[in-house]
């Protein structure tokens, strides 16, 4: 009995211990606030900047309904992704974003880095990155952009989700954000005759014999507006025997408005590919299906939020929009080779975003091609 006894008593300090221990942990801790984008970061993605130390939790997802004329009506879980970062002091912050994508089919880690945090105006950061070009590579949350579907100069140009290993500095310059780095560059095997989005390496053994360059910057000094501008450059040959130095060249210019319920946003993207002909006959592509030496794309989108007029307190959001787009993967190819139509796009959008609160958002819109079959998208989003 005294044994019993002398257990029980154990047994109730250590109960109350993991109490006391319970009362300090809160979930909460983990899973912070949602708050403002920083460093080019998506609101989601930027919670770990905003706590003072320890593992910090977030994540998004997106789902999409698609219907085609001439093809099956479809149904993907596109993403479901977790942010986990951890602040370990002051100066050291570790970021990264794993997803999981059409429904776990594919599963990846889109970035993951190191920050040095040494001052508003100069940090340091190296692992995976994301390149900080156009307005989605960094900044693809579903609640911070109009939209079901990512426009299509984001994807084939600016080829979003675009991740690459690399190392840099950003900051805030006074009324200039910057973000630069040097990165691991394409590999050029996987271009096509529909743009450059198959050169990404994606951090996965990625071939390095050819590094790049990319820089950005923005004037972010003015309330409600962005402008800024962007350039890539570095070669894809990596060393493969038979093809050059297949160079790349990405300039982007881009702008954001937004005032009071109104927001527009304009993007301009080009890409020049040196080497083509090499390229071309090491792929051993046919007449039309040449990769293009000139690639040249861009949009003007604006919208409106109606309960901006009579929804004084926020958290509702009801945004119709327009979106028209033209794109060109080959405004130019190599003698010999001939421009495939199906290449050059005009689209119109036009639809409807809903926020019933700031975190998840419905979309409906319809996507008229001037050469091709139109399109319908139903999507939900959240981000946490």
């Amino acid at each position: 009995m005294k044994a019993l006894e002398e257990l029980n008593r154990e047994l109730e300090r250590r109960i109350d211990l993991v109490a006391d221990q319970q009362e300090r942990f809160e979930l909460g801790d983990l899973v912070s606030p949602f708050g403002a984008s920083q460093w080019g970061l998506g609101p989601a993605a930027s919670k770990v900047y905003g706590v003072q130390s320890g593992l910090s939790i977030g994540g998004y997802g997106e789902a999409l309904f698609q219907s085609q004329a001439g093809s099956p009506d479809e149904f993907d879980l596109l993403r479901a992704v977790l942010y986990f970062g951890y602040h370990f002091d002051d100066h050291w912050v570790f970021n990264s974003e794993l997803e999981f994508e059409h429904a776990g089919e594919e599963t990846g880690v889109e970035f993951a880095y190191l920050d040095w945090l040494g001052s508003d105006a100069l940090n340091a950061r190296a692992g995976l990155v994301l390149l900080p070009m156009g307005f989605l590579n960094e900044l693809h949350e579903p609640t911070t952009f109009l939209g079901a579907t990512r426009p299509e100069t984001e994807r084939r140009i600016l080829p979003t989700t675009w991740r690459e290993g690399g190392v840099g500095l950003f900051g805030d310059a006074g009324p200039i954000s910057y973000r630069t780095y040097v990165l691991n560059g394409f590999d050029a095997t996987g271009f096509s005759d529909a743009g450059l989005r198959g050169g990404r390496q994606n951090g996965s053994e990625a071939l390095a014999e050819d590094l790049a360059f990319v820089g950005r910057v923005d004037w972010t000094d003015t309330p409600g507006l962005l402008v800024g501008g962007s350039l890539y450059r570095g070669d894809s040959g990596q060393g493969e025997a038979g093809l050059g130095d297949t160079a790349v060249s990405i300039y982007e210019a881009h702008g954001e408005w937004r005032w009071r319920g109104f927001r527009a946003r304009g993007l301009f993207a080009r890409a020049e590919v040196d080497d083509v002909a090499a390229l071309d006959a090491f792929l051993g592509v046919g007449p039309a299906d040449s990769v293009g030496e000139e690639l040249a794309g861009g949009y003007l989108e604006a919208g409106y939020d109606v309960a901006s007029l009579f929804c004084e307190e926020g958290g509702l959001s009801i945004t119709p929009f327009a979106r028209y787009e033209t794109l060109d993967t080959q405004h130019d190819v190599p003698a010999g080779f001939v421009e495939d139509a199906a290449n050059e796009l005009d689209i119109l959008t036009l639809g409807i975003d809903v926020k019933p609160i700031e975190q998840l958002v419905f979309k409906i819109d319809l996507q008229d091609f001037d050469d091709g079959p139109d399109r319908l998208n139903l999507s939900l989003g959240f981000a946490f």
